[in-house]
């Protein structure tokens, strides 16, 4: 039996059935802006290397997983914030990259080795993460039967650092067994061992499909509809009053906690001709809204039609708004495939002044 199947035996006698991976009630304090930006990650990637699938009988890395494999939420750091842990396989190529995202009033790309694990030849490439309440790691490490140091990272602000780090393989020829640079005996290197993990869950993701590892594949859907259950809610149909250059809009809007949301392109609409015009454009590559100021808005068919009469479901848009280049954050939703805004975020960040009369319902804008 080789060390790694006798530390795994170790490991499973004391773990603790605790769900700390991708459970719900683990990362309740998750924000819907945080949660939208994850979607928006998992989104990016899968667009850019595919859904996961098994490489083909004939390609060079058969049997691998490939396109985007892995998406679990941790909390490193214990804050009850998760970070977002993501894998893909790169088709054609003989490997598979891992990446770490936190959010804090926009999302970090932590610096964690872009490359998924090797710990042996028996299970390669791989993602290893020890759990417990308050407290996770990632394991790195490549190869360690030939002497490789593996660390065992965490969480420390914004940034990944070492927690913990060990060697037990050959170096030059000679057995080297050390634990924090520290030279161990072997039951001394099995005892630190156990004693950093103690009462932490081991969870390993094998990307070969005949791995010994579980299937990373099987985390992606439990992530995504945690994080939708975070960003989708109930819109009230709605109509918004506003007065613009003297003529007065009613368009069409939604109410959702208590505020109203116009969808982007009614407000271009509306705002086309006046000296504050601008033009709308998707780049679906980059998945960024547009916004050029002093251009005139081109209609694509849709604006300004009858308002709602039924609820719908909203859902926090990921996408970056970028206003003549500068980007901006307001909070948006995607309500049948449109951005919808509040108009006073809109106006503001046109530089509007908003006036409202109660009596009318009515919002009057002009440059300030």
């Amino acid at each position: 039996m080789n060390f790694r199947t006798i530390f795994r035996a170790a490991l499973c006698a004391m773990a603790v059935s605790v769900a700390l991976l991708c459970g719900a009630s683990a990362h309740a304090a998750l924000t819907p802006e945080a949660a939208a930006a994850y979607q928006g990650v998992i989104n990016d990637l899968a667009g850019e290397y595919g859904s996961a699938r098994t490489a083909p009988s004939g390609s060079p890395v058969e049997g691998m997983h490939i396109g985007l494999t892995c998406a679990c939420l941790v909390d490193f750091d214990g804050d009850g914030t998760p970070e977002l842990y993501c894998a893909y396989g790169i088709p054609n190529e003989n490997r598979v990259c891992q990446v770490l995202y936190a959010y804090n009033n926009g999302l970090i790309r932590l610096d964690i080795p872009e490359a998924v694990s090797n710990f042996g030849t028996d299970v390669s490439p791989s993602t290893r993460l020890f759990t417990s309440v308050g407290k996770a790691y990632l394991v790195d490490g490549q190869e360690v039967m030939n002497g490789n140091e593996v660390r065992y990272l965490t969480k420390q602000g914004d940034r990944m650092a070492s927690a913990f780090t060990y060697v037990n393989g050959l170096q030059n020829g000679q057995q080297v067994r050390r634990v924090n640079n520290q030279t161990m005996t072997p039951d001394g290197l099995t005892r630190a061992l156990n004693t950093f993990t103690l009462n932490m869950r081991m969870t390993e993701y094998s990307y070969w499909s005949n791995g010994d590892g579980e299937d990373p594949t099987a985390t992606i859907q439990p992530t995504l509809r945690e994080l939708r259950a975070l960003t989708v809610t109930q819109a009230a149909p709605a109509t918004a009053h506003v007065s613009i250059g003297g003529k007065r809009y009613d368009i069409a809007a939604y109410t959702i906690r208590g505020n109203n949301y116009l969808k982007l392109r009614d407000f271009a609409a509306a705002m086309s001709g006046t000296a504050t015009q601008f033009a709308v454009d998707w780049d679906v590559e980059t998945r960024k809204i547009r916004i050029a100021t002093g251009q005139r808005y081109v209609r694509t068919g849709g604006e300004l039609d009858g308002s709602p009469t039924e609820e719908a479901e909203a859902e926090r848009s990921a996408a970056a708004l970028l206003l003549d280049g500068k980007a901006l954050s307001p909070t948006a939703y995607i309500i049948e495939q449109n951005h919808y805004y509040r108009l006073r975020d809109l106006a503001e960040a046109l530089d509007l002044a908003v006036d409202w009369e109660p009596h009318s319902k009515t919002a009057t804008l002009t440059p300030r």
